[in-house]
């Protein structure tokens, strides 16, 4: 329980940018794909991995493109918003930024 506290605090102000995915012909990040992603540069960033990232759906491969995602750590969830920063032909990249306070 301590562990995910941990990880839990320390996610809370975490912004990251760079984070790259490989867009499908209809130009969206694939849902799974997308948790992945947020999953990975959450565990490089931070050094441990959530429980998992829950996103609504893929996400549309724009410029400031942003959707809403769960965030799950033992018991706690805390939202975070992901942000389509560029599109380079089949690369995307996105930031993403973890709420301050877990979900109520």
């Amino acid at each position: 329980m301590f562990r995910r506290a941990v990880l839990a605090v320390g996610m809370a102000a975490v912004v990251l940018a760079g984070c790259s995915a490989q867009v499908e012909v209809k130009r969206q990040v694939a849902k799974a794909e997308f948790e992945k992603g947020i999953s990975d540069a959450l565990e490089q960033s931070i050094g441990q991995r959530p429980d998992a990232i829950v996103c609504p759906g893929p996400i549309d491969a724009v410029p400031n493109k942003q959707m809403r995602c769960q965030l799950v750590s033992g018991s706690v969830k805390f939202g975070l918003t992901a942000t389509i920063r560029s599109v380079d032909g089949s690369d995307v990249r996105y930031g993403v930024k973890v709420d301050d306070k877990p979900l109520s």
